[in-house]
Formats: C-alpha cells, sequence, structure tokens
C-alpha cells in the first residue's frame, strides 16, 4: 500500500508541475484584403464570339449539264483562275458552232440583197429585214459562246475550300450549289454584344480587342472592328458584331470554330476617382447605408468606413466615395467583423479582382 500511494504521489506531483496550454483569442478573426487602387481606365468585357469567313460565296453554273471535272476537295487551298469545275462541254461546243454556221449564213444572204437593192430589183425593206436577221444570229452566237464559258468555273480570288456539294458526273442544274469557297486570308470573329455596351462606349474608348482559343490558351489574337448590325436582336436585344482577325500562320484556324473575346475598354472621364471592390467587401448597417471594414496596418484592427456605391458591375462594386487608393478592405470575413477587433491577415492583399 504504501508503494501505491508512492507512485500516485509521483503522478499528481507530475500533473500539477504541467502548464495548461493558453486559450486562443476569440477576439482576434482571420481575413483577406484587398487593395483598393484606382480604376481609372479599363473595364474587361468578355463575350462568346463564332469563327466566320470575311468573304464566303456558293459557286454555281448559270448553264445545265452534266457534271465531267470536279478536281477540288475540301480542305483544299487554291489559286485565283484555278479550275473548280466543268460540265460537258459537247453540247456547247456544238452549238457555237451551229450559231457560226447561221450567222455565216445571214451574212450572205444580207450581201446578196443589197447587191439586188443596187440594181432596183428588190425592196428596202426585204434587205433591212436581212439584215435584222443577221444581227439576231450574231447575238446568238455571242450567247452560245457565253453559255461554253460559263460551263466552267474557275476560282474568283485565292480561297480556301469549304465545303464540296455534289459530286462528279451528276447532272446539276443553273444555279445549283457546286462548291463553297472561303478567303483564306482574313477571318471575322461575330459576337453579340449587349445593347447597354453597344450605346455607351464609342470607339475611341477600346483600348483592346483579342480572341482567345482553348487550344492555344497562352495566345491572345488581336481584332479589329469590321462592321456592326443596324438592329438589334428582338429577342435577345444584343447587337451582332463583326471583328476581323488576319488568319495566323501557325494555328489552323477555321470557320465555324467557337472563340472568347475580350474587350477593354477605358471609362470615361467622368468616371475618374471611382473605385472597383468585391462585393464580398460590402456590407449594410441596420439603417441600409453601405459600409466596408478598413484595415489598419499599425493596429491590426479594422475600422468602420461610409462608402457611396455607383453601380455594380461584373468585375466588383463601383465606391463613387469613402476610399482611397492604397487603403486595405476586408474581402473575407468581413461579416463576422465588428468596430476596434483585431484581425489576423490571411496571406498577401489581392489587387485583382
Amino acid at each position: 500500500m504504501a508503494r501505491l500511494a508512492l507512485i500516485l504521489l509521483v503522478y499528481l506531483g507530475a500533473c500539477a508541475d504541467r502548464a495548461e496550454p493558453p486559450a486562443l483569442d476569440q477576439s482576434v478573426r482571420p481575413v483577406k484584403l484587398f487593395m483598393v487602387q484606382d480604376q481609372l481606365g479599363v473595364h474587361s468585357y468578355e463575350f462568346v464570339g463564332r469563327v466566320e469567313a470575311a468573304r464566303s460565296v456558293d459557286m454555281t453554273f448559270e448553264v445545265s449539264g452534266p457534271l465531267r471535272h470536279l478536281p477540288v476537295l475540301e480542305g483544299q487551298t487554291i489559286k485565283q483562275g484555278e479550275l473548280i469545275a466543268a460540265l460537258d462541254s459537247t453540247d456547247f461546243v456544238l452549238a457555237v458552232r451551229e450559231a457560226e454556221v447561221e450567222l455565216q449564213l445571214a451574212r450572205q444572204d444580207l450581201e446578196r440583197k443589197q447587191q439586188v437593192l443596187q440594181q432596183r430589183g428588190i425592196a428596202r425593206s426585204v434587205v433591212d429585214d436581212a439584215k435584222s436577221y443577221f444581227e439576231l444570229q450574231a447575238i446568238r452566237l455571242q450567247k452560245a459562246q457565253e453559255a461554253q464559258i460559263d460551263a466552267r468555273l474557275v476560282a474568283p480570288f485565292d480561297a480556301y475550300v469549304a465545303r464540296r456539294y455534289v459530286d462528279n458526273f451528276v447532272v446539276v442544274r443553273a444555279g445549283e450549289k457546286i462548291v463553297r469557297l472561303n478567303d483564306p486570308l482574313k477571318l471575322l470573329v461575330k459576337a453579340n454584344i449587349p445593347e447597354n455596351l453597344f450605346a455607351t462606349v464609342t470607339a475611341d474608348q477600346v483600348q483592346a480587342i483579342y480572341a482567345e482559343f482553348d487550344f492555344a490558351p497562352a495566345r491572345q489574337f488581336p481584332l479589329q472592328i469590321y462592321e456592326t448590325s443596324g438592329e438589334a436582336d428582338p429577342i435577345a436585344q444584343t447587337y451582332l458584331v463583326a471583328l476581323a482577325m488576319p488568319r495566323p500562320q501557325d494555328w489552323n484556324i477555321l470557320p465555324g470554330m467557337t472563340a472568347t473575346v475580350t474587350v477593354k475598354v477605358n471609362a470615361p472621364q467622368q468616371a475618374a476617382g471611382v473605385k472597383i471592390i468585391p462585393a464580398t467587401a460590402l456590407l449594410t448597417d441596420a439603417q441600409g447605408n453601405f459600409f466596408v471594414w478598413v484595415f489598419s496596418n499599425e493596429t491590426q484592427q479594422v475600422t468602420h468606413r461610409p462608402v457611396e456605391i455607383e453601380a455594380l458591375k461584373d468585375q466588383g462594386i463601383e465606391v463613387r466615395s469613402g476610399l482611397t487608393a492604397g487603403e486595405m478592405v476586408v474581402s473575407t470575413g468581413a461579416s463576422q467583423l465588428v468596430k476596434g477587433m483585431t484581425v489576423r491577415v490571411l496571406g498577401e492583399p489581392n489587387t485583382q479582382l
């Protein structure tokens, strides 16, 4: 028993000497900060764009007939004047030959009647009729020659064969689509712009426009405004804007691809002094007034600061007054704070929304 009592005394003494862990100060709150900056210049907007050819044409024959030559393939690049397709030329050659013979006969008949007229053996009206018939045959020959030319399709410009509508050796009708050609040198990226941005942003405010593609995440392709629609979409209330993009040499960007269009806009002069803060930094008091918590680096405490709100933007909240550049506001954990509370800052203050 004595031995057991000794062991207990030693154990209790050790427990008494062990220091209790200090209690955590529950008044210190962890927060994240945002550094307020002047937003004098740049607002960024993103839209979904679709790539189209700047110049696209569906090639058709102006005459009908059986197709005999179709040497081009989809995806092929061809030069201006290169043959695209040709109809069987047999009927067109015969039509030209027939018209040439008819014209020759009409010329001979006119010449004979003119000689007889000089001998006063024929009325002038007969010669006039022969002359009109000769001119009619000349027109028929010209039409036959044009039809023979129209039986061949050639590229009107350096082009990319986007689509082939028919196969070779079929009978095609006049006006039937044969191939679609796209201009390979310039592309258009079309995007729908909301009416409020379309109406308020002027050309001199646009700082930069570029396109980005998922398959080239580190590349920005510069764009220029090409044309804009004159009417808004009746449902979405957006305006279609076409942006020109030179075809890059190192990427095979084709019509139909989807891009992210970024428009960077300089704020108007009346927006000078406006600050933008994260929406999570803005709070309201019992009276409905807006305020933020401003952090002091010297005291490690926060101060209640009323602010005047300008507008809600995609990037955050526009603050008209109450903040100055360089101040730090609580962006995460603001709802848990009270006036004069000491806070513990997590990481570095953010400068980007």
